[in-house]
Order: structure tokens, then C-alpha cells, then sequence
């Protein structure tokens, strides 16, 4: 019974000690080995302090010209005053041409087209004018036209400081019964037109009279 006993306690103890042993070797494999990265627990982020810095040197504002070099062909012509001899001639053509063309169907509107370059004597001149053309080519009669070119013009009276200034146009004056590019006749007119200075300092058609060209 005695021998009994002893075996127990012997095998208590070596069992015991394999437990040991493999505690001790448990740990010395955790200080051997390190556990793998992945393992860790992440680290808390570290705080990111913002700091404002001054600049090295304080920026330096360039001052530009403002005077530009060259020419602005859209500011000249803004800017240009046509002569008064040059407008006196170009809307002498534009009058003789506009009013001398026109159809029965339309009442001749080309008088009214030029009634703002004329002074009020001129005006009452276009009216009577167009109700002639009216009475002679109602609407309701045979369809005729009429249509003036400006062949020729020349200023043959006054300067730009004059207060009155005649510029002569000649024209070539085409009729037809309806079709432009079939005239039934072809004459050609000399127009003398004069402008008279308003208290504006335009120049303005006072009178035209026109005369055949043989």
C-alpha cells in the first residue's frame, strides 16, 4: 500500500512537471517569435497641428500702363466725323436713287424712304411727287417700274463751312413693265441737289431739279 502511494505522488509530480515544462517553453516561444504585424492593434492617429506661416516676403503689386499702343480700327470709325462735303455727296446719291426707283405696286415708297434727309420744303416736295407718280401708274393699272443708278457725282458748289452746298449727279433712269432685267426704256437725268446747313450744323436736301441728258 505504501509502494501504491509513492507511485501516485511520483506520477503527480512528473506530470506536474511536463506542465511546467511546456508553460516555460510556451513563453519562451512568445519572447523567440514576435506575433505577426497584422496582429497589432492600429495605432491611435496622431493629432496634425496646423500652423500658419507668414510668407518670406510680402508680395509686390506690378502697376500695368493703361495707355494702349496702336490703333483701334473700331474706335476710328466711332470716333471719325465724316466730312461734310463726303456725306453731302453720299446721301445726294442715296436721294436721287431712292426716290427715282419704285413700282406701282408699292406706291413708289422710295420717297418716303428719303423724307428724313430733306428739310420740310423738300418733304412737301416728295409728296407732291409721289401722288404724281400715284396718278400717273395706279395701282390698279398696268404694273410699272422705275429704277435710277448714279452714274456720276461731283460737288460744284460751296465748301464743308458752307451754308449751302449743290452737288450734281448724273443717272441712268430705267423703265419697265414689271421685269427689271427687261427695260422698256433707258434715258439718263442730270440732278442737282442742294443742301442747306440747319442750326445743328447738318446739312440737310433743301431742293433737287432734274434735267434730261441728250
Amino acid at each position: 500500500m505504501e509502494i501504491f502511494n509513492r507511485r501516485r505522488i511520483a506520477i503527480f509530480l512528473l506530470a506536474l512537471g511536463v506542465l511546467l515544462l511546456i508553460y516555460g517553453a510556451w513563453i519562451l516561444a512568445g519572447l523567440l517569435w514576435p506575433k505577426r504585424p497584422g496582429a497589432q492593434q492600429p495605432a491611435a492617429p496622431a493629432q496634425i497641428e496646423i500652423v500658419q506661416r507668414a510668407p518670406a516676403h510680402t508680395p509686390t503689386t506690378i502697376a500695368l500702363p493703361t495707355n494702349v499702343q496702336g490703333t483701334s480700327t473700331l474706335l476710328d470709325v466711332q470716333n471719325a466725323k465724316v466730312p461734310a462735303l463726303s456725306e453731302s455727296v453720299r446721301r445726294a446719291e442715296s436721294v436721287v436713287s431712292r426716290m427715282g426707283s419704285g413700282t406701282s405696286q408699292d406706291g413708289f415708297l422710295g420717297y418716303d424712304d428719303v423724307m428724313m434727309d430733306g428739310t420740310y420744303r423738300f418733304r412737301e416736295y416728295l409728296v407732291q411727287e409721289k401722288a404724281r407718280m400715284i396718278g400717273s401708274h395706279p395701282a390698279g393699272g398696268p404694273l410699272y417700274g422705275v429704277t435710277t443708278r448714279v452714274v456720276s457725282s461731283s460737288v460744284t458748289e460751296g465748301t464743308a463751312e458752307s451754308s449751302r452746298i449743290a452737288v450734281t449727279i448724273q443717272a441712268q433712269k430705267a423703265e419697265d413693265a414689271g421685269d427689271r432685267s427687261k427695260p422698256t426704256g433707258i434715258s439718263y437725268i442730270q440732278a442737282k441737289v442742294v443742301f442747306l446747313k440747319q442750326s445743328n450744323g447738318n446739312h440737310l436736301v433743301d431742293e433737287i431739279t432734274f434735267a434730261p441728258i441728250e
